[in-house]
């Protein structure tokens, strides 16, 4: 008879540590779905944005002006000034030995618009001058011509870029900034082979401002429908220590070199 109860009680007994055994394994199972969620998530958003970091152009500034002040003659009636695409310090970094420089001229009335491109050393002796050219609204390009001697590796350099209104000379608008090349690592060339289509996002994290925005605008010129391009275009004009927001989507605008 107690052979009988006994075996009874163990007959009761293990199905009850089956189903807490179970409950325990489901309790963990469970328990550790949402981490694999978030794990998931995180890996996922990282696949989204595993080129682009947090961009931050702020650092130390320079005398400079990123948009036109006081204008004279005729230039003084633009209801939009010429804007240099710099940083807030008015200044930046490149690596390229004949680098180049962006502007954003707005459209105007006037019909006789030049403008000139000029770049000097920092006893302000003139490295070159470009003669003067038809001004085109939208954003423009200037670049230092290969037939000119490189820029020197870490050295600095005035440019600005000024608008002459009407055929009088005295009627103008400038902009003005400061340029340092600096020498090409190992480190990033091998990033940049690695990212040849999006190379202006490499030179971003390095935080190298001139080439980054020179490969971004240069790109756009050959895929003016491209919503990537817009939306790094976005994100670098909103970067830390970088005020060109207000400046018009390049989707919408003219994309030219000089």
């Amino acid at each position: 008879m107690r052979s009988i109860l006994t075996l009874i009680m163990i007959c009761l007994l293990f199905p009850c540590v089956a189903v807490k055994a179970n409950s325990a394994n489901e309790e963990q199972v469970v328990s550790a779905t949402p981490s694999k969620q978030k794990k998931n998530s995180q890996t996922a958003k990282k696949d989204r944005n595993d080129d682009r970091e947090d961009l931050d152009f702020s650092g130390t500034g320079r005398p400079g002006q990123q948009t036109a002040g006081e204008s004279r003659g005729s230039c003084a009636n633009a209801a939009k000034p010429l804007e240099a695409l710099l940083p807030v310090s008015n200044s930046g970094k490149t690596v390229s030995a004949h680098p180049s420089f962006w502007v954003y001229l707005p459209e105007t009335s006037q019909q006789t618009n030049q403008i000139e491109f000029v770049i000097q050393n920092e006893a302000r002796e003139d490295i070159w001058r470009s003669p003067k050219l038809n001004a085109k609204p939208g954003y423009q390009n200037f670049t230092l011509p290969e037939t000119e001697p490189p820029l020197e590796i870490g050295q600095w350099y005035r440019w600005y870029v000024k608008v002459y209104c009407d055929a009088q000379v005295a009627s103008t608008q400038y902009v003005q900034g400061w340029i340092e090349r600096i020498p090409l690592t190992s480190k990033l060339y091998l990033e940049l082979q690695q990212s040849l289509q999006k190379s202006y996002l490499t030179y971003g994290n390095h935080r190298i401002w001139y080439d980054a925005i020179n490969q971004l605008l240069s790109l756009y010129q050959n895929n003016p429908e491209s919503l990537t391009l817009e939306q790094d275009w976005q994100a670098l004009i909103r970067a830390k220590g970088v005020q060109l927001h207000q400046l018009p989507t390049i989707s919408g605008s003219r994309v030219s070199n000089n």
